[in-house]
């Protein structure tokens, strides 16, 4: 008997995460995730646009400004990895990258090459497309 009540809440237990993981990926719209990982789970989304629009009005500010295609990003994740890897660039002041746009805006302390920023892209395990400047 008391076999079967541990049995019957190990079972509820899994059931339960398993209702919870398919409320985070299904409502939550964490589904999708980058290649690095493999699952979302770990994914900062909240906070994912607020983040965005707080470094875009940095980003304004700046005199120089260049934008990147950027494609393969699928989550949160993979737009911290492109704005850390860009940010990792002497010369980039702060970077935002975002999914919806597939590209990331750079702010630049000072000119960086085309070929620099690409690099940096690549590193981090995405395509890099063109590289336009802002005005």
């Amino acid at each position: 008997m008391i076999a079967t009540v541990i049995l019957g809440v190990i079972v509820a237990a899994i059931f339960g995460v398993g209702i919870y993981n398919l409320y985070s990926n299904f409502f939550k719209g964490t589904s999708t995730c980058c290649k690095t990982s493999g699952s979302c789970a770990n994914c900062p989304m909240s906070k994912t646009h607020d983040n965005y629009r707080t470094r875009i009005e940095a980003i304004e500010k700046f005199k120089l400004k260049k934008v990147i295609d950027v494609e393969g990003m699928t989550c949160e994740r993979c737009t911290a990895a492109v704005s850390k890897a860009l940010e990792s660039i002497e010369g980039v002041a702060i970077a935002a990258a975002s999914v919806e746009k597939q590209s990331a805006e750079v702010a630049l302390d000072f000119g960086v090459s085309d070929e620099l920023l690409k690099e940096a892209v690549r590193k981090a395990g995405y395509q890099p497309g063109s590289v336009l400047p802002v005005n």
